[in-house]
C-alpha cells in the first residue's frame, strides 16, 4: 500500500515522465528520416489501462499528445481489448480514429502485469512519405493524400506483421526509410514497456491506478483552480487566414462558468474543398492552448482536459465531414492565438499574439543515382510576443518542430542551400517585439526536374499583433525571383532554379508609443 503524501506523488510522476522521455530518446535515435530525428515531429507518452493520458515527453509535438488518448482507445475498441496479448503492437494513421492526418502514425503497445493490461505506450512520428499526394494541401479527400492505414496489429505477440509492412511499403515512395521509422516507434514502446515493468519489479506495492488518480486530480486540481480565477462570462474572438481557394476565419466563444470552461467554435469557416481541414488537431491544440493558458507549470494528462468542454460545428474548417482533405490541417495551429485573443482581458499576463507560423515545410521528392527521395524541410516563422517577453526569432509555435538543419537539407536532397539569414524587423512592433521570421534560398542541383510541394501560410494574412501591438510581417514564396503563385501547391522546379521563402514574422504585444523591447 503506498502512502501519497507530496513527495511519493513527485517521485512516482517523475519516474513516470522519464519513461516517456526515454521512449523519446530511443525514437529519436533510431528513426531515419529527418522530420523525425532533426525536426522532433514525434511524441512519446504513457496511458492507464484505460487509454487516459498520463504523461507525456516533454518536448512532444503538443497536439499528439492532445489527441494520443483518443487514438488508443478507439484502436482498442475497434480491434477488442479481449483480443490483446504481450508482445501486441497496434497502429494507424486514420483520421477517423483519432489520428492527426495520414503522414502521422500512432503506434501503441499494452503493458501486461500478472495477466492484465495495467497501462499503454504510445508512441507517434511523422513519416517522411505516405504516398498519394502526401503533404500537399490540393488534394480534395482523404483518398487523394495517401495510404490510410485503419487499426492493426503492426505486431502480433512481438512477431512483425509482414503482410502489413509488405503492403505499407509498396505504397510509399521510400520504403526503407518509412519502414525505418516504423521500427523505431516499436522499438520506443518496446523500451517503455521495459522500463514500466521494471519500475512494478522496484516497488511491488505501486498500484498504476492509483498512481494515475492521484497524479490526474493533481493536475485537474490546478487547472480548476485557474478557471475559477477568470470572472464568469463569455469571451469571443476570431482570426483571419490564407486558406487555399479563399481565406478562412476561426472564430471561438470562450464561456467560464465557475471552475469549467466550454470551447464552441460557432461561426468558424465552412470546410474546405483542399486538404486544409483540421479533424482531430482541432481537440488537439485547443487543449494545449488552454494548458498554457491556464496552467502552464503542470505537466499534462487526463485531468487537465476534465474542466473542459469542446464544441466544434459539424461540417465547418475545424471539424469536416468523414471523407474530407486534412493532410494540411495548418489552421488548428491558429487555435492558441485565438484563445489568447478571447482571454486577453482576464488573463494579460499568460497570452501571446499570434506566431508567425508553426512552420512552413517544403516537400522534395524525385529520383537519384541511389533510388527515390523524399525529405521534409521544415522552417519557422517568429514567435508571438507577450507581455514582459519578446518574441523568439524563427521558433515554431505552437507545434514545436525545429527547423532543418543545412547539413541534413544538403546531405538528403539534391539541393545547395544558397544563403540562409533572419529578416531583422520582420517581428510586429510593439512593448514587445514580435519575433522575426527567416529567408533562405534554395538552389536545385538535380539533373532533372524536382517534385516540390509547399505547405506556407500568412502570405495574404499577417501574424496579427495582441494588445495594441503590430502585425508581423508576411511571408514571401518566390521561384527565380517571381512570386508562386499557389504557395500551397505543387510544381516541378526546373534543374538549377532557386526558391526563396521568407517566414513571416510574429505578432507584436503591447502598445507600439512604448519603447520596443527586445
Amino acid at each position: 500500500m503506498t502512502t501519497w503524501d507530496a513527495a511519493t506523488l513527485q517521485i512516482v510522476w517523475q519516474r513516470l515522465i522519464s519513461v516517456a522521455d526515454e521512449m523519446a530518446a530511443v525514437l529519436l535515435r533510431t528513426a531515419f528520416s529527418s522530420v523525425v530525428r532533426e525536426s522532433n515531429d514525434l511524441a512519446c507518452a504513457v496511458l492507464t489501462a484505460d487509454g487516459q493520458l498520463l504523461v507525456e515527453y516533454g518536448r512532444s509535438v503538443p497536439v499528439f499528445t492532445g489527441t494520443v488518448a483518443d487514438t488508443a482507445t478507439a484502436m482498442v475498441a475497434h480491434i477488442g481489448v479481449e483480443n490483446l496479448r504481450p508482445g501486441d503492437v497496434l497502429a494507424t494513421n486514420d483520421p477517423w480514429f483519432g489520428n492527426t492526418h495520414l503522414p502521422d502514425l500512432t503506434a501503441v503497445t499494452p503493458v501486461f502485469r500478472d495477466g492484465r493490461i495495467i497501462a499503454y505506450v504510445a508512441s507517434i512520428c511523422h513519416l517522411s512519405d505516405i504516398g498519394g499526394a502526401s503533404e500537399g494541401a490540393f488534394a480534395q479527400d482523404l483518398y487523394e493524400e495517401g495510404f490510410c492505414l485503419p487499426p492493426v496489429k503492426l505486431v502480433e505477440r512481438g512477431v512483425p506483421n509482414q503482410p502489413i509492412r509488405t503492403i505499407l511499403a509498396r505504397n510509399v515512395r521510400v520504403p526503407i526509410q518509412v519502414l525505418g521509422d516504423v521500427d523505431a516507434l516499436v522499438a520506443a514502446n518496446a523500451l517503455g514497456v521495459r522500463r514500466l515493468t521494471q519500475m512494478l519489479d522496484d516497488d511491488p506495492a505501486l498500484d498504476l491506478a492509483e498512481a494515475a488518480e492521484h497524479i490526474c486530480a493533481a493536475t485537474e486540481r490546478a487547472v480548476r483552480e485557474s478557471i475559477s480565477r477568470i470572472p464568469d462570462g463569455r469571451y469571443p474572438a476570431e482570426i483571419d487566414l490564407d486558406g487555399f481557394e479563399e481565406p478562412k476565419t476561426i472564430m471561438v466563444t470562450v464561456e467560464v462558468t465557475g471552475d469549467e470552461i466550454v470551447v464552441d467554435y460557432t461561426g468558424t469557416s465552412p470546410q474546405s474543398r483542399f486538404g486544409i481541414n483540421s479533424a482531430s488537431p482541432t481537440l488537439g491544440y485547443t487543449r494545449y492552448g488552454l494548458a498554457c493558458l491556464l496552467a502552464p507549470d503542470v505537466p499534462n494528462n487526463e485531468g487537465a482536459r476534465r474542466p473542459i468542454t469542446i464544441r466544434v460545428p459539424h461540417g465547418s474548417l475545424l471539424n469536416p465531414t468523414r471523407a474530407a482533405a486534412v493532410s494540411a490541417n495548418f489552421p488548428a495551429h491558429a487555435i492558441p492565438a485565438v484563445l489568447s485573443r478571447a482571454l486577453l482581458g482576464p488573463l494579460p499576463e499568460r497570452v501571446a499574439a499570434a506566431a508567425g507560423t508553426p512552420f512552413w515545410v517544403i516537400g522534395l521528392r524525385g529520383e537519384g543515382a541511389n533510388g527515390p527521395f523524399a525529405s521534409l524541410l521544415c522552417f519557422n516563422g517568429g514567435q508571438g510576443a507577450s507581455r514582459g517577453q519578446a518574441g523568439y526569432p524563427t521558433l515554431s509555435t505552437p507545434s514545436n518542430v525545429s527547423n532543418t538543419p543545412v547539413e541534413v537539407i544538403e546531405s538528403q536532397t539534391p539541393v545547395l542551400v544558397e544563403s540562409k539569414r533572419i529578416v531583422r524587423g520582420s517581428g510586429g512592433a510593439g512593448r514587445w517585439a514580435g519575433g522575426e521570421g527567416q529567408e533562405v534560398v534554395i538552389r536545385s542541383r538535380h539533373d532533372d526536374p524536382l517534385d516540390v510541394i509547399f505547405l506556407t501560410e500568412r502570405i495574404d494574412h499577417p501574424a496579427p499583433g495582441l494588445a495594441g501591438g503590430a502585425d508581423g510581417a508576411p511571408g514571401r514564396l518566390l521561384i527565380d525571383g517571381v512570386d508562386v503563385a499557389d504557395p500551397k501547391g505543387r510544381t516541378a522546379l526546373r534543374p538549377g532554379s532557386r526558391i526563396l521563402l521568407r517566414t513571416p514574422g510574429g505578432g507584436g504585444y503591447g502598445t507600439s508609443s512604448e519603447e520596443t523591447t527586445r
